[in-house]
């Protein structure tokens, strides 16, 4: 089973030392300040899906790395090798077992996308319900409800500790949910531009999306 567009569209993405209930705000302010100044983002991460009774589905791992405005590449690497790439126009999905690349445009993600908390200039009020939630193990949470229709993501939730994101829970129209953490990551380091343009190999089937 192939993990849904970040987790397929991963993607992406986002973004104290105490546990217990949230202080008002705080949350929200570890976010306001993770994404103040904000350019590039580079790590590892670990995702699980779980179907909508809390029941595993699936386990993977890879690498992330977001750029603005509106780049990034979330590689799977286990179990099995799939890339997600954007140069900010274009979005290829590329499945190495099936030799398939598919080709879409990127505006037609939607507003909602996860992905574009990071990798795009978004005003989080016009866009999401920002609501606090419970701080736990020193990662306050913070959910982001999508205001417009047709979102594929009912709930993006995401943890912030001290030195910045720690994971996100994203909560689909099906009632499954995505948990993505994430760990040795790089803020504001130098990225190389090719890891966000795509050129199919040899043989791969290209398949464009609607237009």
């Amino acid at each position: 089973m192939r993990a849904p567009a970040w987790s397929r569209w991963a993607l992406v993405s986002v973004l104290a030392a105490c546990a217990g209930a949230a202080q008002a705000g705080e949350g929200r302010t570890r976010l306001d300040a993770f994404l103040h100044g904000f350019k590039s983002l580079s790590g590892a991460f670990e995702q699980q899906q779980f179907d909508e009774t809390g029941a595993p589905l699936e386990s993977s791992k890879g690498t992330v790395a977001i750029a603005k405005p509106g780049h990034f590449r979330w590689e799977y690497l286990q179990p099995y090798a799939q890339s997600i790439i954007s140069d900010g126009k274009q979005l290829w999905v590329y499945d190495k077992d099936l030799a398939q690349v598919t080709v879409n445009e990127v505006a037609k993600t939607g507003p909602g996308a996860p992905a574009r908390i990071l990798g795009d200039d978004v005003d989080l009020d016009t866009i999401y319900t920002v609501a606090e939630e419970p701080t736990k193990d020193g990662v306050a949470w913070v959910a982001l409800t999508p205001k417009a229709e047709g979102s594929q993501y009912t709930t993006i939730e995401i943890g912030l500790g001290a030195d910045g994101v720690h994971g996100m829970r994203l909560k689909d129209n099906l009632g499954q949910t995505t948990v993505i953490t994430f760990h040795d990551l790089v803020r504001n380091g130098t990225l190389d531009s090719t890891l966000f343009t795509f050129t199919p190999p040899a043989g791969v089937d290209v398949v464009h999306g609607q237009h």
